[in-house]
């Protein structure tokens, strides 16, 4: 159903590793009489069990870590939520489940299919359709390092497995940046992502006078493929506004 609704993350890379796995194991056993096959069979094993890995976290334990991590939003009824990256609507139709009739969450994308598979704002918007969330949840096109939203519009930032599709670093700090411009004082911020940045976000927090709440790997149910391309949590509250004497 996880697949089904939500697709799958960044296709290609599980496709390269199932690819790379069956022919390294078919090429093996194709020779296995003209020369020692057992480095050829250990790499095809290896692929396969990281395509398995992938698999799961794909389909099954980001849902999980996004259940986990939801109780530390800490969401009220009539929360303003931004869901940067937002995909299919993974994390955004979970959020918009906790809201009432006045919270709202707005949903960011560039919806492209090497991110996450036949990723689409029609896909999406049907998924919260299906869902009963559509009076919850906008869905906008929009650019995540440069957002056409006001200082300080919501209540809750969030963003998971986007941030590190921005390659250029300067890039990747800008967004950040964005998203804590837009966080209102006293609000909470939230980077579920991978690759190797959880430092480089840490550092914008600190920089921005942002309480680091949350900054720690997130286990098997994050690993793509390998312990080495693993998941991180990183999540901040903005000071709120001092009151006057």
């Amino acid at each position: 159903m996880n697949i089904k609704r939500y697709g799958v993350d960044a296709p290609f890379v599980l496709l390269v590793y199932t690819v790379f796995g069956v022919g390294l194991l078919w090429h093996a056993y194709v020779n296995r009489v003209n020369y020692p096959i057992g480095i050829e069979m250990t790499l095809g094993i290896i692929y396969l069990l990281g395509a398995l890995v992938y698999l799961h976290t794909t389909a099954q334990g980001k849902y999980r870590l996004f259940d986990q991590a939801i109780p530390h939003l800490n969401l009220k009824p009539d929360s303003q939520v931004l869901d940067l990256g937002c995909g299919r609507g993974a994390l955004l139709t979970r959020i918009a489940q906790q809201l009432g009739p006045n919270g709202k969450v707005t949903g960011l994308d560039l919806w492209l299919s090497r991110d996450q598979s036949n990723n689409r704002m029609a896909i999406t918007q049907k998924n919260v359709d299906e869902l009963g969330l559509s009076d919850r949840v906008d869905l906008v096109t929009g650019d995540m390092t440069k957002l056409n939203f006001p200082d300080a519009s919501f209540d809750v930032v969030t963003s998971s497995f986007a941030i590190h599709n921005i390659k250029n670093e300067r890039d990747r700090i800008n967004a950040v940046k964005e998203a804590i411009r837009v966080l209102k004082p006293g609000g909470h911020i939230m980077i579920i992502d991978t690759g190797r940045n959880i430092n480089e976000y840490g550092k914008v927090f600190q920089d921005a006078g942002l309480q680091i709440a949350q900054s720690m790997g997130l286990g098997f149910n994050g690993w793509w493929a390998t312990p080495l391309t693993d998941s991180y949590v990183v999540a901040g509250n903005k000071p709120a506004t001092k009151t006057a004497k």
